[in-house]
């Protein structure tokens, strides 16, 4: 009896210090999601390559933990919902922090500010306030500045709101006239309009600016300090800064 104990005993130890060593194992390999076309925030360009500030930022910060990043890139409806409902994915870069998003992610300290706007064409003459877009379609984006002043001032549900897989189909549609507006980052509609050769102005209020940060599953928040601390660093070294103007002026 005393030695099947001693055998029980043992084996519990065993596997106490068998679990402890498998959950301080760290990564080697991260993987993080972007989506794929939102430039110059995140992309694939025409040599195939992740690209964009949010990606760079993310390359930063894994160098300087001395880890290899690896990205997943898909629509940025599929990688949000891939970082909240599975752990097939460890973070995201480049998304804008909310009330509501703070429900269901961490994220780290920003490091630059997103203005959304609502873009329509410059010869849509037609248009002059949001209010003449009641019936009519756009395209949207989600949990953005503009779609809750819209929500707001009791305008959402008037106005036909299509989600895309990517800004690039939205200005597509814009192009074609198969919508008549599109609520993107500023930056992303000024640089597909100029890249497909369309004049467009701003119809919505200017946003007074959305902070951006890397997201992480809610509660690991051992990643997450990990992250905060390369950031902060990278922000304090100016490297932060020099990839702002590089992308965004």
């Amino acid at each position: 009896m005393n030695k099947n104990k001693i055998n029980i005993f043992l084996i519990v130890i065993f596997l106490l210090f068998v679990s402890l060593n498998i959950f301080s194992l760290e990564k080697d390999t991260y993987l993080c999601g972007l989506a794929t076309g939102y430039p110059p925030y995140q992309y694939v360009n025409e040599k195939g390559e992740t690209s964009g500030i949010d990606a760079d930022v993310v390359r930063l910060i894994f160098d300087k933990l001395k880890k290899k990043v690896v990205f997943q890139q898909q629509s940025w409806d599929d990688v949000v919902a891939i970082l909240r409902f599975s752990d097939k994915i460890d973070c995201i870069g480049g998304m804008e922090v909310s009330d509501v998003r703070k429900e269901h992610f961490d994220f780290t300290i920003s490091y630059y500010e997103r203005n959304i706007a609502l873009f329509i064409l410059e010869t849509n003459t037609s248009i002059k306030e949001v209010k003449d877009l009641a019936g009519l379609v756009i395209t949207g984006d989600r949990q953005s500045f503009v779609e809750r002043k819209l929500e707001a001032e009791g305008l959402k549900d008037k106005i036909r709101i299509k989600q895309t897989q990517s800004k690039e189909d939205s200005f597509k549609l814009l192009k074609t006239g198969e919508v008549v507006g599109v609520i993107a980052p500023k930056a992303v509609g000024l640089y597909l309009a100029k890249k497909m050769g369309i004049k467009v102005r701003f119809l919505q209020d200017p946003d007074p600016g959305s902070p951006v940060a890397i997201a992480v599953k809610k509660g690991n928040t051992e990643l997450l300090n990990k992250i905060n601390k390369a950031l902060q660093e990278l922000i304090k070294e100016g490297k932060i800064e020099s990839l702002k103007k590089k992308w965004l002026e």
